[in-house]
């Protein structure tokens, strides 16, 4: 961890976590029959397996940092509970909410999945798993007394990315010790650190403006320099929160940084910030001279506005509080000017998931030669068969001849005595017909297919 990151966590601001989420298990399938006096043949009454508790992000206004998840990053959700006989279903895993920021990205494995910017706002982050039938579901005219019942399917487990960026109408830019605290103090209510050194403020800050009857909230960003988006200083840190302002008040330093001139410490920043993303280079940027107070402030003024002839720059105090007034009425007149359609939109850059293969799985041989059958669906139904029941099985054999796995895996070089691995199960390859009470091998010859079978996938 870096001494950077050390000043955010002890200042309680983090912007970015990671966590592990695991949905709640499905309840497990019953397996059971009605047994009554003068009543011989009841018939299957076992219960299904309720559904497991999903994972939920909601955006609040009332968070201003993924601190509290940061903290505790492995979130996990209640499992259901197994049915039961009588035809009694299983109660559903109850679901879990976290509440984030407003402004917080939802990613996994680079692909975004939300962009929760609404209060309110909310995005099933890990889906609990469905319950498992039981075996009321698979009795049909030809099998009035099924011994099947399913397994609970597993919730989705994965681990996610949030990344969250301060929603503010508007930002403060510029270098270090220009102002941009002193003026954020000067009209909102925030109280930022204020101090005249280099890197005084950490973490962006946030105010509410009222000015005119009209309100928008402003925010400082700290620590950028000359090469901050390749990480230099704290910039690369705070630049994404920059992204979702509607326009930004650059404020310069009438004596300049670090030996750099004024009217070149312009160029700098806006360089950084097209650098880092091609929409800041096309944001409404406010140009404003602070510290008017010092003598160099109007002749800084007057060389800048003649170099960005199309813009109009401010000269202000945010110590005194001169020129403030205009510069406020400029802000509400652009910030009605900005299109939705022109703010940024992290979903937009979501990756495509990729295609279902052909079939609905593949087979592959690894080194130790073992065959490997993946798929989503056949995955899933190696979870939820339960294989301390023979009809299970059985059922499994025909599930697979049905989907055409028997005619991949011969295509694909498997023989007698082959391993074969689906989901989390291994197989041996057979050509024969599996032997009673020796369940577990890949059967070529198979019982006629029914129509019980045919939606169970």
């Amino acid at each position: 961890m870096t001494k950077i990151q050390d000043h955010r966590i002890a200042s309680g601001f983090i912007d970015t976590a990671r966590v592990y989420l695991k949905a709640g298990k499905g309840g497990d399938g019953c397996s059971s029959f009605r047994r009554e006096k003068y009543i011989p043949y009841g018939g299957p009454d076992g219960g299904h397996g309720g559904k497991g508790g999903s994972i939920w992000f909601e955006a609040s206004a009332n968070i201003t940092t993924l601190a509290e998840i940061a903290c505790h990053p492995h979130i996990t959700a209640p499992d259901a509970s197994p049915g039961k006989g009588n035809r009694k279903d299983g109660a559903y895993g109850e679901d879990l909410t976290l509440y984030v920021p407003c402004g917080t990205v939802v990613k996994r494995a680079g692909t975004v999945l939300s962009d929760l910017k609404e209060h309110g706002q909310r995005f099933m982050a890990a889906k609990g798993g469905r319950g498992g039938r039981g075996n009321t579901a698979f009795k049909t005219r030809f099998n009035t007394a099924p011994k099947i019942s399913e397994l609970g399917e597993p919730g989705e487990e994965y681990e996610a990315r949030l990344e969250l960026s301060v929603l503010a109408d508007v930002g403060f830019v510029g270098l270090p010790n220009a102002g941009k605290s002193t003026l954020l103090s000067a009209i909102s209510a925030a109280k930022p650190k204020i101090a005249d050194y280099p890197f005084t403020t950490l973490n962006p800050n946030i105010g509410i403006v009222s000015h005119k009857g009209k309100s928008f909230a402003a925010a400082d960003i700290p620590g950028l320099i000359e090469g901050a988006h390749d990480g230099k200083g704290l910039g690369v840190l705070f630049l994404k929160h920059i992204l979702r302002t509607r326009l930004l008040v650059h404020l310069v330093d009438p004596l300049g940084f670090g030996g750099m001139k004024p009217e070149k410490a312009v160029r700098v920043i806006e360089k950084e910030l097209k650098d880092y993303h091609p929409l800041l280079g096309r944001k409404i940027t406010i140009l404003a001279v602070n510290k008017a107070d010092l003598p160099e402030a109007a002749k800084v003024r007057e060389a800048l506005a003649g170099k960005f002839k199309k813009r109009e720059v401010f000269l202000i105090s945010a110590a005194t509080g001169k020129g403030i007034g205009r510069l406020l009425d400029h802000m509400l007149k652009l910030l009605p000017t900005v299109k939705e359609a022109d703010l940024y939109q992290a979903a937009a850059r979501s990756v495509p998931a990729a295609a279902q293969p052909k079939g609905g799985f593949t087979v592959s041989v690894d080194a130790e030669g073992v065959y490997s059958v993946k798929g989503s669906r056949v995955e899933k139904l190696i979870a939820m068969t339960n294989f301390n029941q023979p009809d299970s099985w059985d059922r499994l054999h025909r599930i697979f001849k049905t989907i055409g796995m028997d005619k991949a895996l011969r295509k694909a070089g498997c023989a007698a005595g082959d391993t074969v691995r689906v989901g989390n199960k291994e197989f041996h390859w057979s050509e024969e017909e599996p032997a009673a009470g020796r369940p577990g091998k890949f059967a070529y010859k198979y019982r006629k297919f029914d129509q019980e079978y045919g939606g169970n996938l």
